[in-house]
């Protein structure tokens, strides 16, 4: 669908070209009429009319975004730099989760003694761990998704700008997004990793736990 300012940008930029052709109009009727007397009108006349052509056509191309471009450019260091929150083992911990649903199953189906707090509260407690493996691995794969699509708007943003089609309070209302967007992902990237490391410790005891009742549930 391409970034949200799009249409916007079009339309914008089909009424600047309108006001240009406007302007021109008026401009080449008034050199039409200063020199209408002058035996040298029509030569005069071209020539001026050629550089003020020229004038418009390089006032068109040379449209000043330079630091709002910059301002882009940092975004996307930004982004670039989250790189590194979403390099994670991610199969890794979905491997965990399916892991974890395979011991609470066998436990189910198979344990027939009656069970002890301790272990009742154990598999409660690893249950609790596949619930964190599969919201944040599910979490980290939306991440990566708008890691991509965020590149490509503000790579389109950048692109916009350099063709002069939004003006400085547009720029202004759509960097907001693109930063605010970028700022939240960012949190929630390094959330993710947080959370899933933080669990590791616990996973290796309660899995430690279990396999000696394990095997013996196989005998």
């Amino acid at each position: 669908m391409g970034p949200p300012y799009a249409l916007r940008a079009m339309v914008n930029t089909s009424f600047k070209k309108i006001k240009r052709f406007t302007f021109f109009t008026l401009f080449a009727l008034f050199f039409a009429k200063m020199f209408k007397f002058n035996r040298y009108s029509h030569k005069t006349y071209i020539s001026a009319l050629s550089v003020f052509i020229f004038a418009v056509l390089l006032s068109g191309c040379m449209i000043n975004h330079t630091e709002e471009i910059k301002r882009v450019e940092e975004l996307q260091e930004l982004l670039n730099e989250n790189e590194k929150n979403l390099n994670l083992d991610v199969s890794l911990f979905k491997l965990r989760a399916e892991h974890i649903e395979t011991t609470l199953r066998t436990f189910r189906n198979d344990y027939t003694k009656i069970m002890s707090k301790e272990l009742g509260d154990n598999l409660s407690k690893y249950k609790n761990l596949k619930k964190i493996y599969t919201y944040n691995s599910g979490k980290y794969d939306a991440n990566v998704k708008e890691q991509v699509e965020l590149s490509s708007q503000l790579e389109n943003l950048i692109q916009d700008l350099k063709a002069g089609k939004l003006s400085k309070e547009e720029f202004k209302s759509y960097y907001r997004t693109e930063k605010a967007d970028i700022e939240q992902l960012i949190a929630a990237s390094k959330d993710i990793g947080k959370r899933m490391y933080e669990i590791e410790p616990e996973f290796i005891r309660l899995d430690t736990y279990f396999q000696p009742l394990l095997e013996k549930l196989k005998d």
